[in-house]
């Protein structure tokens, strides 16, 4: 369905913030062996907030004073921690890749059994709730050429199956005048951040975990003195139709905690108005859970990349990619009262509309550094006319 020549795609989603540090420490993280940027590294500075590396490799993170003590950890690489003494020059730091161990198997799938215990547990907190603030990012391409920016802070409501409220607080929109209309795709990007399956997809954890997916381990790691499983799942015939997941889990087998999952989604179908077919091509999604201050396990980051082949009559075939990053920067001062129901019409796009744009808050704040692309598409956008902000 055309609507003032914009093609509506659905995908089925004031942060206070004080200023107090002065001092912003830049750096990139590189794989020791090969020099190729590790993305989605935790970057911890001691008693205070955390950030992301970007698909770059790149941080930024601002500091109260240095030397300060700041800790680099990903799942896949030991951790290290720096002292920097001054920010004059980026900093360059390399993680060295974790060794992965291949297990005898005697009898039996150990796998099957490490999935069902992380199930077990999850359900048991499905329904208890995590509060924080957010940030998301979701970034639209057609052809190759940016159309459409959101760019959000936010206070949440988390559950093992997802986010389930939101209340948007500093925002910034941008989107061109003609293509496709992004409206609710944060509804999908939050339903999927969860390792517990829910009505919009079916992961891996339920009640009887080997009725729907085949299990292998790969192998473990050692963390802190504790067993991490890295185990592949694959999805049986039974749920060959409809949207499942396919890729890895890593599970604690000491906690019963699920740490990260990483692979595809299968069966996803989009529907568009009009003389429109849309195909998807690839989803890519990945997220990572950590302990919070109470010990439950919740939502780190998730991240939902989407390419699309569309066909529309007299205007041959576009391609698309959706780029989704949701990223929980802390467990503080959230506003309860104001945080409203996910729901499938949530027109995240009007919300953010809403929102005074504080061209001051989004200089010292980004989130997580964006990518010279992503600083690219900003600028780009910017320039158009017909942009919203």
């Amino acid at each position: 369905m055309y609507r003032s020549g914009a093609i509506v795609f659905l995908l089925l989603c004031t942060f206070s913030f004080t200023l107090i540090a002065q001092k912003r420490v830049l750096g990139i993280v590189t794989e020791k062996n090969t020099g190729t940027p590790i993305a989605f590294a935790t970057v911890q500075v001691k008693d205070a907030k955390s950030t992301l590396t970007n698909e770059s490799g790149e941080f930024e993170i601002n500091v109260t004073a240095l030397p300060v003590s700041i800790t680099i950890s990903h799942l896949n690489y030991q951790s290290v921690t720096i002292q920097p003494k001054n920010n004059d020059t980026p900093l360059k730091i390399t993680l060295d890749s974790k060794v992965l161990t291949l297990k005898e198997v005697a009898v039996g799938n150990p796998a099957i059994a490490i999935m069902q215990d992380a199930s077990d547990k999850a359900l048991k907190n499905a329904r208890k709730s995590n509060f924080g603030k957010a940030f998301l990012r979701q970034i639209a391409y057609d052809d190759g050429k940016p159309v459409y920016l959101n760019e959000i802070f936010l206070d949440a409501e988390w559950r093992p199956y997802g986010l389930i409220a939101w209340h948007p607080t500093q925002a910034r929109h941008l989107e061109s005048s003609k293509g496709l209309s992004y409206t609710n795709f944060s509804y999908y990007s939050f339903l999927l951040s969860g390792y517990l399956p829910n009505s919009v997809h079916q992961k891996p954890l339920v009640r009887r975990v080997d009725s729907l997916y085949t299990f292998k381990l790969a192998g473990t790691y050692d963390q802190d003195g504790q067993e991490i499983a890295k185990i592949t799942c694959t999805p049986k015939p039974v749920i060959k139709k409809g949207q499942r997941f396919e890729g890895t889990y890593y599970v604690n087998t000491v906690t019963n905690n699920v740490l990260k999952i990483e692979g595809v989604i299968k069966g996803v179908v989009f529907t568009g108005g009009g003389p429109v077919s849309i195909k998807n091509i690839e989803t890519i999604f990945a997220a990572q859970y950590r302990l919070n201050k109470e010990g439950d396990n919740v939502l780190d980051y998730s991240l939902l990349n989407s390419t699309n082949k569309m066909r529309i009559v007299g205007f041959g075939i576009k391609n698309t990619d959706l780029y989704s990053t949701l990223y929980m920067v802390d467990e503080e001062n959230t506003d309860r009262l104001l945080l409203k129901e996910l729901t499938p019409k949530i027109d995240d796009t009007n919300l953010v509309k809403a929102i005074t744009y504080n061209a001051d808050f989004w200089k010292n704040n980004q989130g997580i550094k964006r990518t010279e692309k992503e600083q690219n598409a900003i600028e780009i956008l910017e320039k158009i006319p017909q942009v919203k902000n």
